[in-house]
């Protein structure tokens, strides 16, 4: 093989590297602390303590934020642009929410103006 091209060795290492890992795969199903789950279950929330985390975003019971993007199963830290409303308030916001795959230990989501929820484990 010659590498008489340059560039277009350079365009496929820099293709490769925005598609991501290949590894990568979108969350599937839902996560949440054991009222949320319940509330999966049982098709409605019916409590405060109400968390549900899908790859579309994070529902409380009177907030939420919908991900620009879907969230991934890779382990580490995603910040995810995200259109957020909360119980009260007019209108939504854009805010960078970022969720935290610590394995066996679940997901946990910093939303700027709540503490972080967590940990958030799977309905399944």
């Amino acid at each position: 093989m010659s590498l008489a091209n340059p560039a277009a060795i350079v365009s496929l290492v820099v293709a490769t590297i925005a598609a991501g890992p290949a590894t990568a795969e979108v969350l599937a199903g839902s996560y949440g602390n054991d009222v949320g789950c319940a509330g999966v279950r049982l098709g409605y929330q019916d409590s405060d303590e109400y968390v549900v985390l899908t790859a579309d975003g994070i529902e409380t019971y009177g907030s939420g934020c919908r991900f620009a993007q879907q969230l991934i199963t890779t382990p580490g830290t995603q910040s995810m642009s995200s259109t957020c409303f909360a119980e009260g308030e007019e209108g939504t916001t854009t805010e960078t929410v970022k969720v935290t795959n610590k394995g066996a230990d679940g997901f946990f989501v910093t939303i700027p103006w709540l503490e972080e929820i967590g940990p958030l484990k799977s309905c399944s």
